[in-house]
C-alpha cells in the first residue's frame, strides 16, 4: 500500500466490532482519527459510545481511499486498549476519546453490508416504526439507527415490522433489534430512545436503491475531503 493510503490524523474511519460472534452479527460506528504515533492510534468516542465491556477486544479500523476511477475500502485489525475521558484537542477543548493498538497491515475490505452513511433530512431516506417516521441516525445496507419517543418503547432482540422509505417508494421490511439504549448512556434527550436494528431481508429493487442512496452519499461525504 501506498503511504498516501495510510490512517492520518483528521481522516473519518469505520470501527467494526463483533458483538455477538455466534450470531455473526458486526456492530460498526463512526469515528475520526485524533493522532497517529507508529501502531498507537487516538480516535474519537462513537455514539453509542465505547464502554469498558470493548477494553482488550478485537477490532478492525477500515476507511475510504480514492484511486483513479474508483473508491476502495482498506483498513487494518487492532485492539481497544483505552477510553480517554479528558483527551486534549485543544487547550480548550478536551473530549473522549479512544486509545487503540494496531496489530496488523493494511488490506482491502468489502463492508458494503455494514458501511453506514448519515443522510440529511433531503436525502429521500426514511424509515417508518409502527406508522410513524422516526428520526433516522444513519443507515447500511444491513441495518439502520433511529431514536424515537419514549412513549412508545422498543424491546431489545425483537423483530420489527419496518416500512422503509426510499425517494418516495416504499418497502416493508421485518427488522431485528439488535440495540437499545438510553439518554443517560448517550448524553442525549431524556424523552428519546435510540434503536439499533439489522435488516432480515432485503428484495432485489430495495437493495438495488438503498445501495445506490448509499454511495451517493458516500461520494457527497468524500467530494468534501
Amino acid at each position: 500500500m501506498d503511504k498516501l493510503k495510510e490512517v492520518n490524523p483528521g481522516m473519518s474511519v469505520n470501527i467494526v466490532a463483533n458483538v455477538d460472534m455466534a450470531k455473526e452479527i458486526t456492530e460498526v460506528r463512526n469515528a475520526i482519527v485524533y493522532d497517529v504515533d507508529g501502531a498507537k492510534l487516538v480516535l474519537s468516542q462513537t455514539n453509542p459510545p465505547f464502554t469498558k465491556y470493548h477494553l482488550d477486544k478485537e477490532i478492525t479500523v477500515t476507511y475510504i481511499v480514492k484511486g483513479e476511477d474508483t473508491l476502495s475500502r482498506v483498513g487494518f485489525s487492532g485492539k481497544l486498549v483505552g477510553i480517554l475521558k479528558d483527551y486534549s484537542l485543544y487547550s480548550s477543548n478536551v473530549v473522549q476519546a479512544l486509545n487503540v493498538l494496531r496489530k496488523g497491515g493494511l488490506k482491502t475490505y468489502d463492508l458494503r453490508m455494514h458501511y453506514r452513511v448519515s443522510p440529511k433530512s433531503d436525502s429521500g431516506i426514511h424509515v417508518y416504526v409502527g406508522g410513524e417516521r422516526v428520526s433516522l441516525i444513519d443507515i447500511s445496507m444491513g441495518g439502520a439507527r433511529f431514536c424515537h419517543s419514549k412513549d412508545r418503547p422498543i424491546e431489545s432482540r425483537t423483530i420489527l415490522n419496518i416500512i422503509l422509505e426510499l425517494d418516495a417508494e416504499k418497502f416493508n421490511l421485518e427488522a431485528k433489534t439488535v440495540n437499545v439504549w438510553h439518554p443517560s448512556e448517550a448524553g442525549r434527550r431524556a424523552d428519546l430512545e435510540y434503536v439499533s436494528v439489522q435488516f432480515m431481508k432485503l428484495d432485489r429493487t430495495c437493495s438495488h436503491n438503498l445501495s445506490g442512496k448509499i454511495l451517493a452519499i458516500q461520494r457527497e461525504l468524500l467530494s468534501k475531503d
